[in-house]
């Protein structure tokens, strides 16, 4: 009697050790799937412990109901024994060495084997069950049953030999054939995939072995991707691959480093074909961030001047009107404008000369915050967002402008810009700006007390305060001091 009651005081003294050790975390948490086993056997061995003593044995005995707990128990005690032999050899030994998250599949097999040596175990030693006869009897089923399986067997063969190829992982962006996506998992009979638009795709391991398969790394890896774009013969390499560049550096999803690349391609029929390399963190972005490039392409080449040629068959003559850009107006432009006032009308029209008028898109930066600005933009038509840490700060639009402090001052930026809706924009270069326009002291003070009088207001609208007069007066001051530097008066 004392060995039964040994049963229920053995899986009670389990169950409290695997809860310690499932209540520290950790990599043992993974035991706690055990416990609801041992309850179970908690139950059925305590039935056995009470029908063994004495005086309920000679009132109650029944050798059916002994076969059956007996038979339960072991059932579930190869149970426990599977869970504790895998979680030993794949979580506790196998995770020191590589990513036990890419074991599935090996972990599936050894779990099927131990169960069948089990179920084997028990039928041979507890049921009398003569294995060996039953297996040699049934040869010409085992090979029926072999050709109804092969397709099975096929994709788990082949699953074993990607695993041990270890050229897959969970986690890895592939395109086996036509299906591109996600590794989600390595199974023993299929790859599951899950795609750029959520579905979730299973790929026999038996097809994914014979076909095409392109890995493109992890997301803890970078992805190299390319993208062709025409341009017209009547445009340099050079203009082209420095407008490209541009285009790239302001897109914020493309890596500075590794930098891009823009190579020339080709010379084809109708156009000059350029290839941008460009590298990616994440994959699943791809198609967004190639027509995020291809939208600010066709802005940079608008302003630029760079024709993307059309893949055209028939021979035509095209008469195409160029937009130009009429000095008078961008005077009339400049005059209207608070801080060109001061300024003659002389200095006005040799500016006139150099400055550009573009067509920008939503999304594109025209100063970035701590930089040294180098240009002075006033919004014809559109809006632009100013952004201080991140935050929008305020929107300006028609007839507003901003980089006043880099044109008069030469200084860095304290915020950035960002071009808000599609906007047509003036650009003057600051040193343009220097060489054309003469400043004198008399203009100098002027301007200084504009630019101080607009930056206060700005930072009214901010942080909603009223303007402090004697605030206003010293850094009116302090710009003048700047720009009589700046411009050597």
């Amino acid at each position: 009697m004392s060995w039964y009651l040994t049963l229920p005081v053995t899986f009670l003294s389990l169950i409290i050790i695997f809860f310690y050790l499932a209540k520290r975390r950790g990599i043992f948490f993974k035991l706690k799937p055990v416990i609801p086993y041992l309850l179970t056997l908690l139950y059925l061995s305590l039935p056995i412990a009470v029908l063994k003593i004495n005086f309920v044995a000679k009132i109650f005995q029944s050798e059916e109901l002994d076969f059956v707990l007996w038979l339960l128990i072991l059932f579930f005690s190869l149970v426990v024994l599977v869970k504790i032999s895998t979680f030993l050899v794949f979580d506790f030994l196998l995770s020191i060495k590589r990513d036990t998250k890419n074991l599935r599949l090996f972990r599936d097999i050894f779990v099927i084997i131990l169960y069948i040596i089990g179920l084997l175990f028990i039928a041979n030693y507890y049921l009398n069950m003569k294995i060996t006869v039953v297996l040699a009897s049934s040869a010409v089923l085992t090979v029926v049953i072999g050709f109804a399986l092969q397709d099975l067997l096929g994709d788990l063969f082949s699953g074993v030999a990607l695993n041990f190829e270890e050229s897959l992982k969970t986690g890895d962006w592939v395109r086996i054939g036509e299906f591109e996506g996600k590794i989600e998992q390595l199974r023993w009979r299929a790859i599951i995939l899950r795609t750029v638009d959520n579905v979730l795709i299973l790929i026999p391991n038996q097809l994914a072995s014979k076909e095409k398969v392109a890995n493109f790394g992890s997301a803890v890896e970078s992805f190299a991707l390319r993208l062709g774009i025409g341009a017209s013969y009547k445009n340099t390499p050079g203009q082209v691959i420095e407008a490209l560049h541009r285009v790239l550096d302001s897109v914020e999803e493309v890596l500075k480093k590794p930098a891009p690349l823009v190579l020339v391609k080709e010379f084809a029929d109708f156009s000059v074909n350029y290839e941008i390399k460009f590298w990616l963190r994440d994959y699943s972005v791809q198609d967004i961030i190639k027509s995020e490039i291809r939208r600010k392409t066709w802005y940079e080449f608008k302003r630029n001047h760079i024709q993307i040629p059309f893949p055209i068959r028939d021979v035509y003559i095209k008469k195409e009107q160029e937009e130009k850009i009429i000095d008078s107006a961008v005077t009339d432009l400049l005059k209207n404008n608070e801080l060109f006032k001061t300024i003659g009308s002389e200095g006005l029209t040799a500016l006139a000369e150099d400055v550009a008028i573009g067509l920008h898109c939503p999304g594109e930066i025209l100063i970035r915050e701590g930089e040294a600005a180098r240009d002075f933009y006033l919004v014809i038509e559109g809006e632009v967002e100013v952004i201080k840490n991140k935050k929008v700060l305020v929107k300006l639009g028609s007839s507003d402008y901003v980089g006043e402090m880099s044109l008069f001052t030469g200084e860095k930026t304290s915020a950035a810009v960002r071009v808000s809706k599609e906007s047509k924009i003036l650009k003057i270069p600051s040193e343009k700006f220097k060489e054309a326009v003469k400043i004198n002291e008399q203009t100098a003070k002027k301007l200084s007390q504009v630019i101080a009088l607009r930056k206060a207001k700005l930072s009214e609208l901010k942080k909603r305060e009223p303007l402090d007069s004697q605030f206003l007066k010293k850094d009116s001051e302090n710009i003048f001091k700047r720009m009589k530097k700046y411009f050597g008066i």
